[in-house]
């Protein structure tokens, strides 16, 4: 069966440091991994400050099911209440190997 891999582009909100963010993150990191199908997680920043945060998950299934559960969860909404939405982008893929 194939993984899914969730990928998000984006720009922190004007004034959010890179150290909320990363703390912020990791905060989300540890309630990813208590969800199914969650597989791994990763998260880079570029020269320009743009961020990429990329997540494994088992199948294409558990990726959209942890994505909306994620919808209710006050520490997942308080991460994404610091990216910039007008330059985000949010895309599922599924592994073809």
């Amino acid at each position: 069966m194939s993984q899914a891999i969730e990928v998000v582009i984006f720009k922190a909100k004007a004034g959010v440091s890179d150290a909320h963010l990363r703390t912020k993150a990791a905060a989300v990191t540890a309630i990813l991994r208590s969800m199914t199908g969650f597989v791994d997680r990763k998260l880079g920043v570029s020269e320009n400050g743009q961020y990429l945060d990329i997540v494994y998950w088992k199948d294409p299934s558990t990726a959209k099911a942890a994505a909306d559960k994620a919808m209710q969860i006050p520490e997942c909404l308080e991460y994404f209440g610091l990216i910039e939405e007008s330059q985000m982008q949010f895309m599922h893929f599924t592994t073809i190997e």
